[in-house]
């Protein structure tokens, strides 16, 4: 089971390529020809909450979408990308959030500080995936360390980096780390997805996710324990 928390399914800002757009049925078709089983839809500065139903009933039982968007957060002066995303039982509600939140801006010119990110979508229990540092725009340790101080879930606070080594370095110094595709090209998907994350327990939903994240033994336990069948060609 891999699990891809930065996909784009729209160009949104001036700088986005063109192959990031994709209609919901092509969506699906693509992540269900991989071995992605979570997905997470995280445009720059949207979210399209009818394109996110429609490619959640797409997908069926088969793979997960989660609802997220790329905020461009600014604070003391520097730009960094913070990908929030939340529960799929709460897209009708993320949805209300990021329209207030973004009203009366553009995507090129939305910009948001940490405090502000907070405010609006804390009380969602998301988790938040900040670009660090060579996965550019990154956000600084100080902006970090202010959004796990003020969140009320700091275990949700992950750090997205550019591959599985650096993931592994990071992960194996006691940081909570990440990689997505960050999807450039459409076409290219399929290929790419083979370097994607693979979750070493089945996760079930958000809320299990988020659990493991927080290292819950009775989740933890519980997930170990399950019998699951897989074949195997050799």
């Amino acid at each position: 089971m891999k699990i891809d928390i930065h996909t784009h399914t729209k160009k949104c800002k001036s700088g986005d390529a063109g192959t990031r757009e994709i209609s919901a049925d092509a969506f699906c078709k693509t992540i269900l020809s991989t071995e992605v089983r979570i997905v997470a839809i995280t445009n720059h500065n949207v979210f399209d909450l009818v394109q996110f139903k429609t490619i959640e009933n797409g997908l069926g039982k088969e793979a997960q979408a989660w609802p997220g968007i790329e905020l461009d957060v600014l604070e003391n002066g520097v730009r960094g990308h913070l990908l929030v995303i939340a529960s799929p039982t709460l897209a009708t509600e993320f949805s209300e959030v990021v329209a207030d939140f973004t009203k009366e801006t553009t995507p090129d010119d939305f910009t948001a500080t940490v405090d502000d990110v907070l405010e609006k979508f804390d009380s969602l229990g998301p988790l938040y995936v900040a670009h660090y540092r060579q996965k550019k725009p990154d956000l600084s340790d100080d902006a970090l360390g202010k959004l796990q101080a003020g969140t009320s879930n700091p275990s949700r606070v992950v750090k997205e980096v550019t591959n599985s080594i650096s993931a592994g370095i990071y992960i194996s110094h006691g940081h909570a780390s990440i990689y997505g595709s960050d999807v450039q090209d459409w076409e290219k998907y399929e290929e790419a997805s083979r370097d994607l994350p693979d979750l070493r327990l089945p996760v079930e939903s958000f809320e299990h996710f988020c659990l493991l994240l927080e290292k819950d033994p009775t989740t933890i336990n519980t997930a170990l324990d399950k019998k699951i069948a897989e074949n195997l060609t050799l």
